[in-house]
C-alpha cells in the first residue's frame, strides 16, 4: 500500500504541493514553539542538588543615626557582639529548628555570590598542570552550632549522605563534584588546596559534594562554599548583611511556625539597634527574586505565546487536511464503488497524511539545525555534546544532541497526530455514506 500511496502523492503533486509547503513551514514553526516550552518544563524538573523544603531565611537591619529609634549608647562593638549572640542563642533554642546556617548573603537558589580567580598548583594534579579558573562561591560563617551543609542538605559524593562539616571547625572550602574534576581531575579532592590569585590566601578542600544550583538562573554545576570561622562582629552593618537560614524539623506545621515567628519570635529578635527585618520561606524568597528580575513574567509570557502558537498550528494542520479530504469526496466515492472497504480507505488517507508530514518534517530539520548553529547554541561537527555559551555541567537533556532529539520527537509527534486527525475525521464521515451520495455531493 505504501508504494501505491507514494504514486498517489506523486500523481497529485500539484494539488499536494501547497500542503507540503505548509507542512514544511509548520514543522519549523512547531519545533521553535515546542523548544521554549520544553526549556520551561526542563528547568523546573532539574534536580537542584539541595533541599530547600522547610528552610526559612532571617534577614536583619538596624536603626541608623537618622532613625528616631537609634540609641547612640548601644552603637559600640561590645553591644553589637552581645546583641548578635542573643539572637543566635534564641534561634538555637527554638524547638522547631533542626539546624541553622549563617551566610554572608549568598546561598543556594539565591541571587548573590562571590567570584575570584583561583590557582591550583601543578603538584595537586596527576598531569602536573597548573590550573587558573574563575570560581563562584558562597561564604558561610560557621559557629559551634551552625551547619551550612546540613541545613541545605549538600550530599557527599562518596556516600550520598549529607556531607559532614569539618569536625575540627577548620576554615577551608567545600567544592562541587564538577568543580573537583575541573580543578584536580578527580572527585577525590579532600586534602588538596587552592590559592587565591594575587593573594597569599590558600584554602584546603574539606569535602566534595554533589553539584548544586548555585544561582537562581543556573543549573547545578561548578560552585564552591568557602567556610569562615565565626568571629565576634564589631560592625553592625556587617552583621546586617548576614542571613541566618533555619531548617525546620520533620512534622513541623509551617503555617503555625510562620505565625508563631511573626507574633512571638520576631519581636524578640531585637537587641540594641539591630533587629529582625523579615522571616521568609525559601520558596517565597525565590518567587521574590523571580518577580524582581522579571523571570516569572518572562516564563509566563513564553508559555502563553508558545501554547497559543502550537494551538494555532494544530488547527491550521487539521484544517488543511480537512479541506483536502472534502475536495476528494468524488475519489472516495469511486473507491467505494470499486469495492474498497471503509477501513482500507481510512487507512490509505491516514498513511498518506503521515507520509506527507514525515517527509516535510525531515526536510525541515536541517533548516532548524542551521538556526541552532546560527544562534551559537552548538558548534556543527565539533563535539556536539558540548555547549558554547552555557556551562558544561548542564543537565544532559539540555545539551545540544539530546535537546534537539527530544524537541524534534515531540514536534514530529504533534505534527503527525494533527495531520492524522485532520485526514481521518472527514474521511471517516464520508465513507459512512453510500458511494452514490459521495458522487452526488461532488
Amino acid at each position: 500500500m505504501i508504494k501505491k500511496i507514494i504514486n498517489q502523492i506523486w500523481n497529485e503533486r500539484k494539488e499536494n504541493a501547497w500542503i507540503f509547503l505548509e507542512l514544511l513551514a509548520v514543522s519549523i514553526f512547531m519545533w521553535l514553539a515546542i523548544d521554549p516550552l520544553f526549556n520551561l518544563i526542563s528547568r523546573d524538573s532539574v534536580d537542584k542538588g539541595y533541599d530547600s523544603e522547610k528552610i526559612y531565611n532571617i534577614t536583619y537591619t538596624y536603626d541608623n543615626k537618622r532613625s528616631p529609634k537609634y540609641k547612640a549608647e548601644l552603637d559600640n562593638a561590645t553591644t553589637i557582639r552581645e546583641s548578635y549572640k542573643q539572637m543566635l542563642h534564641l534561634i538555637e533554642s527554638l524547638p522547631e529548628v533542626e539546624s541553622y546556617a549563617i551566610s554572608d548573603g549568598g546561598f543556594p537558589g539565591g541571587n548573590t555570590y562571590g567570584g575570584w580567580e583561583f590557582i591550583v598548583d601543578s603538584t595537586m594534579r596527576a598531569d602536573n598542570k597548573e590550573v587558573k579558573k574563575e570560581i563562584y562561591f558562597f561564604t558561610c560563617i560557621e559557629t559551634t552550632e551552625s551547619d551550612f551543609l546540613q541545613t541545605f542538605s549538600f550530599k557527599d559524593v562518596r556516600t550520598g549522605e549529607i556531607l559532614k562539616k569539618d569536625k575540627n571547625g577548620n576554615e577551608g572550602v567545600y567544592i562541587s563534584k564538577s568543580l573537583a574534576k575541573e580543578l584536580f581531575d578527580t572527585e577525590s579532592a579532600v586534602g588538596k588546596s587552592i590559592k587565591m590569585h594575587d593573594s597569599d590566601n590558600s584554602f584546603n578542600v574539606l569535602g566534595v559534594y554533589e553539584d548544586v544550583q548555585g544561582f537562581i538562573y543556573n543549573e547545578p554545576g561548578e560552585f564552591m562554599v568557602m567556610v569562615r570561622q565565626y568571629d565576634d562582629p564589631s560592625n553592625i552593618r556587617h552583621v546586617a548583611e548576614n542571613i541566618i537560614h533555619i531548617k525546620l524539623k520533620d512534622g513541623v506545621d509551617e503555617y503555625k511556625f510562620e505565625k508563631r515567628m511573626e507574633d512571638e519570635i520576631k519581636p524578640r529578635l531585637r537587641a540594641g539597634n539591630l533587629y529582625c527585618d523579615r522571616i521568609l520561606s525559601h520558596g517565597k524568597l525565590k518567587n521574590e527574586f523571580e518577580n524582581a528580575y522579571g523571570i516569572k513574567n518572562k516564563y509566563r509570557q513564553n508559555f502563553i505565546i508558545s501554547s497559543f502558537a502550537i494551538l494555532c498550528t494544530l488547527l491550521g494542520i487539521i484544517g488543511t487536511f480537512w479541506v483536502r479530504v472534502v475536495a476528494r469526496r468524488q475519489e472516495i466515492g469511486i473507491m467505494q464503488s470499486m469495492g474498497a472497504t471503509r477501513a482500507t480507505i481510512v487507512k490509505q488517507f491516514i498513511l498518506e497524511a503521515t507520509l506527507l508530514a514525515s517527509i516535510a518534517f525531515a526536510i525541515a530539520m536541517p533548516i532548524v539545525l542551521h538556526k541552532i548553529y546560527a544562534i551559537g547554541f552548538a558548534e556543527p561537527l565539533v563535539d556536539l555534546m558540548r555547549v558554547k555559551p552555557i556551562s558544561e555541567t548542564i543537565a544532559w537533556r539540555n545539551k545540544p544532541v539530546p535537546h534537539f532529539i527530544i524537541v524534534s520527537a515531540i514536534s514530529y509527534f504533534i505534527v503527525v497526530v494533527a495531520s492524522i486527525v485532520g485526514a481521518a475525521i472527514p474521511v471517516a464521515s464520508t465513507v459512512r455514506k453510500e458511494p452514490v451520495e459521495a458522487l452526488r455531493e461532488e
